[in-house]
């Protein structure tokens, strides 16, 4: 090669050579694939069931103002609103739930649509790559708010190649795609810097009308983000992701290899190896260095914020957009082609598992729930009032015009989930003060939330009457329930009017701030902790004897000092006591009679302080240990 030859072929390449490498020839398999994949998504979404997360956009779309969602909501989302933004609309519009799922579907064929008509890749791999898991299914049947990332970051890739003539379009894009979510913000900001940096070097060489163009558009750009920011900064009575921060920063290696893992091939050395092909690749064309901070920030920011399953996608997705833009610059390798491949041969078994189980089972039970709700001779929405359990409740909101549960919002309009501390959905205290509960929804994840409500609700006399099944899959295999029980209250309470520590029996009593049974017969509670308890016989008339017996460890001593308890019991304050030696300590109060007319009462304890990360991977708030609280007749 000559040294002329080098140095053209290091150099940039003229726009207009760059964009007629960026629209492939059209061939009839493109249109067929891009016919196979609507109908299979289509087909896909006719059998799908919404659950919670596409319950909670849609709801939060249909019960908040603009002003509102913008203003305060987002700040309990931890996202921007773009998505549940273009949700308003489209129910102002008229758009029905039961076609929800067809919006994220439609976002889904105009990512596909922009791949096999501009994707600079081989016609094998531009057939394929729509049917990979996360733009076939994951991304496109279920319905939230990274429905969004695919096409808006293939129109991006497209583009491209003009970001410096057009950066008024360019930056439009990349603001669009920064309000989709987190992640989306993330991946905007690094494909920003890897785009315009290079040019702020050049600053000097550029005309007065290139710097006044790109100025403007960088300043409207972060004047964007910077308003994203503001609008989704996490409140300080959020409930979500509350064990967010640097300190989480030792946990990066665990989080790193599962989003590789998860984002590619299910395994991490063989994700890694996949990577491994495409980085020569990536290195010719550019494309290495959006996919490296990229790939740095969202494992950074699900190691210091929060990570799940759903968000691994969006680094399959960034891995494919440095791929496209590399291949502007440099013809595709053989490698990089046997990377894609095996990238798409796991991925398209993925899609069919997830279609193969979408189609015969239920994503959510909510559907059946609801349907039941609606058509029962004696429907939960009664005079008596349906009280709903759990963050899953929310999926069956939609299928109703406005709220149906009595303690959401405190039975007012809006039915999204209150993601403050304030919610106390998820509390069984609040559950046992409510006299609006003659039915109880139980929405569960797991078969352990399942049966300490089940416990709890039997000890109040309910039993279940309904089950609605349903499972969210992930990839190959059932993520996590999305089940619901239906409890009708059948006979009076039982409980017990004292409550042993090492008794599992007991244990349904413990409504809150109660650890696990530590050496058979005490456990650790947290600052604030809540009992069940019976009022033993002759109570209502002459009162009785609230007993808690507890063992303050030295270490604990020492670490915090003298501990305050107080307490209530009935809505009546109890007398306070400090603590200021280390051993077993027993606690009593008198409880007035007009307290223990109703047979049960409810007792809050609450320590003045309690010691949270210990240092030893050990995430609990700690106060002391519990071996024993009962109520006694009166002396």
């Amino acid at each position: 090669m000559s040294a002329q030859t080098a140095t053209r072929s290091d150099s940039p390449a003229p726009e207009s050579s760059v964009l007629a490498r960026a629209k492939p020839r059209a061939h009839p398999l493109l249109y067929f694939a891009g016919g196979a994949y609507a109908l299979l998504v289509a087909l896909t979404i006719h059998f799908h069931e919404p659950w919670a997360d596409e319950a909670q956009s849609w709801l939060l779309g249909r019960d908040a103002s603009l002003a509102d969602l913008w203003g305060r909501l987002l700040h309990y989302e931890g996202t921007p609103g773009l998505w549940q933004t273009l949700l308003h609309a489209l129910i102002w519009l008229g758009l029905p739930y039961s076609a929800y799922n067809f919006v994220s579907g439609i976002l889904g064929l105009a990512a596909v649509y922009l791949l096999l008509r501009y994707a600079p890749l081989p016609l094998f791999i531009r057939i394929l790559l729509p049917f990979t898991f996360y733009l076939c299914y994951q991304y496109a049947v279920v319905a939230r708010s990274y429905a969004l990332a695919a096409p808006l970051l293939f129109a991006i890739a497209t583009v491209y190649p003009q970001a410096r003539s057009k950066p008024g379009l360019t930056t439009v894009l990349l603001g669009l795609l920064a309000g989709v979510s987190v992640h989306g913000f993330l991946i905007s900001a690094c494909i920003w810097v890897t785009l315009y940096s290079p040019w702020a070097v050049q600053w000097d060489r550029l005309q007065a009308s290139q710097r006044w163009k790109l100025a403007i558009a960088g300043l409207a750009y972060w004047l964007t983000l910077g308003f994203f920011m503001v609008c989704a900064w996490p409140a300080k009575d959020v409930a979500f992701a509350e064990h967010r921060g640097l300190g989480n920063l030792h946990y990066f290696p665990g989080v790193a290899e599962t989003t590789f893992a998860g984002a590619f091939t299910g395994y991490w050395l063989v994700s890694l190896a996949v990577i491994a092909l495409s980085l020569p690749f990536l290195w010719r064309g550019g494309g290495w260095l959006v996919f490296l901070l990229a790939s740095g920030a969202l494992c950074l920011f699900g190691t210091i914020v929060y990570s799940q399953a759903w968000h691994l996608g969006t680094l399959f997705l960034a891995w494919l957009f440095a791929i496209w833009i590399s291949a502007y610059k440099t013809r595709v390798t053989a490698p990089t082609i046997v990377a894609l491949t095996v990238a798409i041969g796991f991925q398209c078994y993925w899609t069919a598992r997830a279609v193969q189980y979408d189609w015969s089972q239920a994503y959510s039970g909510s559907l059946a729930a609801a349907q039941y709700l609606r058509q029962s001779p004696e429907p939960g929405l009664s005079r008596g009032g349906l009280y709903a359990i759990g963050y899953s409740a929310t999926a069956l909101q939609p299928y109703f015009s406005a709220n149906i549960y009595s303690d959401f919002h405190d039975g007012a309009r809006p039915a999204y989930w209150d993601w403050s501390k304030q919610n106390t959905a998820n509390d069984p205290s609040a559950l046992f003060a409510s006299s609006r509960r003659d039915q109880v929804l139980v929405g569960y994840t797991e078969i352990g939330a399942q049966k300490r409500w089940c416990d709890l609700l039997e000890l109040l006399g309910y039993q279940a009457t309904r089950h609605f099944g349903g499972d969210t899959f992930w990839q190959t295999g059932v993520f996590e329930h999305e089940s619901f029980d239906l409890y009708r209250k059948v006979s009076n309470p039982e409980a017990s009017s004292s409550v042993n520590m090492g008794d599992p029996a007991h244990a349904a009593q413990l409504l809150n701030g109660f650890y696990s049974i530590e050496a058979g017969k005490w456990r650790w509670t947290a600052k604030n902790f809540s009992v069940l308890l019976k009022a033993p016989a002759g109570s209502e008339r002459n009162g009785a004897e609230l007993v808690l017996k507890i063992y303050l460890p030295d270490a604990q001593l020492h670490r915090l000092g003298a501990m305050t308890l107080s307490a209530d019991a009935g809505g009546k304050v109890l007398p306070a006591r400090t603590f200021t030696g280390a051993g077993e300590h027993t606690y009593s109060a008198a409880i007035p009679a007009e307290a223990l007319r109703p047979g049960l009462v409810l007792v809050n304890f609450q320590f003045d302080k309690a010691a949270d990360k210990l240092g030893n991977g050990d995430q609990r708030e700690l106060s002391v240990v519990v071996t024993a609280v009962g109520l006694n007749p009166a002396r």
